[in-house]
């Protein structure tokens, strides 16, 4: 596989997600593996997709999607849930 295709394909499955797809860059590892990274804008979110496809067989490897909400962290950090909030430390039950 070309640049030109890793390019298309990570185009396709981007596209796929239902995002606008801007590509940032793409690479060929010495692994033989193709780095293709898009930062991506749809449906109220933001963020970046990273995709690894090998050279070879043409398979997508793995998929690291890193988009979020607006307003919200990837890693959601933010959330208050049980067990965060006001209350720091150990309770012995969750009202």
């Amino acid at each position: 596989m070309g640049y030109d295709e890793a390019v298309r394909r990570g185009f396709d499955q981007c596209r796929a997600r239902g995002y606008h797809c801007d590509l940032q860059e793409a690479h060929l590892t010495g692994n033989d593996v193709w780095k293709v990274k898009f930062r991506v804008d749809g449906r109220g979110e933001k963020g970046h997709l990273h995709l690894d496809y090998d050279a070879y067989s043409r398979n997508l490897i793995k998929v690291n999607d890193k988009v979020k909400d607006k307003g919200r962290d990837w890693d959601d950090d933010d959330w208050d849930g049980p067990g965060r909030g006001k209350k720091k430390g150990h309770a012995h039950r969750d009202d």
